[in-house]
Order: structure tokens, then sequence, then C-alpha cells
């Protein structure tokens, strides 16, 4: 778990990148003991996105307790897979030596996206006209976001970052997050 000058440091170097400025870069421990401890920001962020996962429930769904456990289960494998993806891509881009600490500032995007995520939770809930587009905002500013902290952590070409922001999409929002539904008792349909 990060320190507390650490999640101030961590939180200066997010609003950096959020501003796609490269000095985000000296605010983050981008060891492999900083890559260890930025996994214990799962934990203080679980509740946040389980209550955002609890606004969010349809009527549809037959079990409460059965969809948060699924969708708890994901939220952990959401903090596992990628981070095996972004082992194996630098690997294979010959850039071993920045895998940790691309590892570390992905993880602490999270942070950034409930950041992100709660107001526009927020004002969704307060007119359901805005929900949709301020939704799809968020998603275009988080690729853009994530695609430039590939680009500057892993010094890759554009190209390769918008490859890594697809793949992590598509474990998300085509794997991980569908499956913790059809296992929450809400398939699609």
């Amino acid at each position: 778990m990060p320190s507390w000058i650490e999640f101030r440091l961590g939180c200066q170097g997010l609003c950096r990148l959020a501003l796609f400025n490269r000095s985000f870069l000296a605010y983050f421990d981008r060891s492999m003991a900083g890559a260890l401890r930025s996994f214990g920001l799962a934990l203080p962020i679980l509740p946040l996105f389980l209550w955002l996962v609890w606004l969010n429930l349809g009527e549809a769904v037959p079990s409460v307790p059965l969809y948060l456990t699924a969708k708890a289960v994901a939220y952990a494998y959401g903090w596992i897979l990628f981070p095996f993806v972004i082992l194996n891509a630098a690997r294979l881009l010959d850039r071993d030596k920045e895998a940790a600490g691309c590892i570390a500032i992905y993880n602490w995007t999270s942070v950034l996206w409930m950041a992100l995520q709660l107001p526009v939770t927020a004002l969704g809930g307060l007119s359901e006209g805005l929900a949709n587009p301020l939704n799809l905002l968020l998603f275009i500013a988080t690729l853009a976001i994530e695609g430039f902290m590939f680009v500057a952590v892993l010094r890759i070409a554009a190209w390769q970052a918008a490859a890594l922001v697809a793949i992590d999409v598509v474990l998300g929002q085509g794997l991980i997050w569908p499956i913790s539904d059809w296992l929450g008792g809400n398939p699609p349909g």
C-alpha cells in the first residue's frame, strides 16, 4: 500500500498525466517495489467501484449480492490481467526495464478514473440526457490519457500505444465485464 506521501505525489502525477504533461513520470516510483505497492490501491478503490456499480444497477438484476460479487471478482481480474499484458508487451517491444514503471502508473490511473467517474455518475444521475454524452467523453479521455501514458512510459510509437489501449478495452469491455454480467445473473440481451 502506498504511503501518504507517495499517494500525494501520485495524485500530483495523475493531474499532470491528465493534462498530457510528460513531467508526470517524476511523481511515481517506477521500480518493482513501486509497482507492487501500486496494487495496494485496489482495496481502497473497491468500495467506490462497488458503489458505482450499485448506482447503475438495472431492474433486471435478480440478485444484487450475486451481481456485486461477480463485479468484485471482475474488478480483481481487471487489476491482474492487464499488467500481465504489459509485461509481455514490454518484453516483445524490448522495454523490459520500463515494464514495472508502466504497471505502477497503469495501476495509479485507477485513482484518476475513479476521481473522474464519480462526478460523471453524479451528473448523469441528475439528468438522464447528460449521462451518455458524459460517459462517452470520459471513455474517449480515458483512451487518450492511457495511450499518452504508454507512449511516455514505455517509449513506444503512438500506434503501438493504441494497440495496447485497444487490447485493454477488448479485455475489459469485451471479456471481463460481460462475463461478470453473465455470472451476476444479468446476461446481455
